[in-house]
């Protein structure tokens, strides 16, 4: 499906670039489309739509990832990204039980795997990626933190459980959940800040749910 929604991208664009050359002579509607037609048909109009299908397909092997981008726009997001986004939408609309529970099922779905790619970067003592800004050149090593989505999504799951059960004042419950959310360490949550394409932003940066979930924690006061 991926391929299919580039390659329709491809011939859009293509068709895109002749109606914009062609426009410049645009008098009669009849002149226009007899000045655009024959552009559509010729192979220099197919060259331009398999440059823009390899350049959206080799994209998707670079920190930006042009491809991915117009598949979000076309398909929406992936179901796990969907997920972790109706969460923080339930958030902050003030819905915490419907957010608790949307979590829920994130990390319902995730944790297993969250939990070996945490034990996995663990055993090998990756470094953990710095959080902030990321500069030009550590953003091909930020495709590793982009790929550890179940980690990064359990981790912001557990915090947001935490958060919405301090707004529903149960206190003991919200910090179980930072506790639990401080546990995957390598976790990484990312802020594109309104940047349209998919992955490395100039203006984006990565947090940590863990760090937030332990400074969360501590201002908690539960009573047993």
């Amino acid at each position: 499906m991926g391929f299919i929604v580039d390659a329709l991208a491809a011939i859009v664009g293509a068709i895109l670039f002749e109606f914009l050359r062609a426009i410049g002579g645009l008098k009669p509607v009849n002149a226009f489309l007899s000045l655009l037609l024959p552009r559509l048909f010729r192979w220099k109009t197919g060259a331009i739509a398999l440059s823009i299908l390899v350049a959206l397909i080799l994209s998707d092997l670079t920190p930006i990832r042009l491809g991915e981008t117009v598949r979000v726009w076309i398909l929406g997001l992936p179901k796990q990204e969907e997920m972790v986004v109706e969460v923080e939408r339930a958030y902050d609309r003030g819905q915490f039980q419907n957010a608790i529970d949307r979590a829920r099922a994130v990390i319902t779905e995730f944790e297993r795997s969250a939990k070996r790619e945490q034990s996995a970067l663990e055993d090998r003592a990756a470094p953990q990626f710095s959080e902030g800004t990321v500069p030009w050149g550590k953003i091909w090593a930020s495709r590793e933190v982009f790929s550890h989505g179940s980690l990064n999504s359990v981790g912001v799951a557990w915090l947001m459980i935490g958060r919405s059960q301090e707004g529903l004042g149960n206190q003991c419950e919200a910090r179980q959940a930072y506790e639990a959310a401080s546990k995957y360490t390598y976790a990484e949550a990312w802020d594109p800040q309104s940047w349209p394409i998919r992955g490395w932003s100039p203006y984006g940066f990565f947090w940590s749910p863990a760090d937030d979930a332990k400074d969360r924690a501590l201002s908690v006061s539960c009573k047993q």
